[in-house]
């Protein structure tokens, strides 16, 4: 087995263990000298299919577009890079669209060998069971180490 990666994904959204799952993917990504890419999945409606678009940090305004979705991605991806910028890593920001387990499942099929760091939003086991979890999905479906933060 090649335990080699090339990037730390970390999934980022308003919950407070994305905060968590941040800071620990950022020390993983500074002990491991691996880049990092902050990944944030704003909800379209679920029969499109996710896209994909990379943004410097000089473009995250801008792509927000005035639609209050994308304003979020935007908020949050900003303050995310706020938070990484006083670490010793390379950092790519990236906003996907679509359902958050799917996009991010198919964003991983794109890189080369990704560690994901995710946060668990712990919305209550009854919940989990009626809706399903995202952190659960990613977990049952990705090809790559998955590291869940509570």
């Amino acid at each position: 087995m090649d335990f080699r990666h090339t990037s730390i994904v970390i999934a980022i959204d308003d919950a407070g263990s994305a905060g968590r799952a941040l800071d620990r993917g950022l020390e993983m990504a500074e002990a491991l000298r691996l880049p990092v890419r902050l990944v944030h999945v704003a909800r379209i409606a679920q029969d499109h299919t996710a896209e994909v678009r990379s943004i410097d940090r000089a473009d995250i305004d801008r792509a927000a577009g005035g639609q209050p979705e994308n304003e979020l991605a935007a908020a949050l991806l900003d303050r995310a890079m706020e938070r990484a910028g006083q670490r010793q890593v390379e950092i790519e920001p990236v906003l996907l669209g679509g359902d958050p387990a799917d996009a991010l499942l198919r964003y991983l099929e794109s890189c080369d060998r990704p560690m994901l760091v995710m946060g668990r939003r712990g919305q209550g086991r009854l919940a989990d069971l009626l809706l399903g979890s995202v952190s659960d999905k990613v977990i049952r479906h990705a090809k790559c180490p998955v590291t869940v933060i509570s």
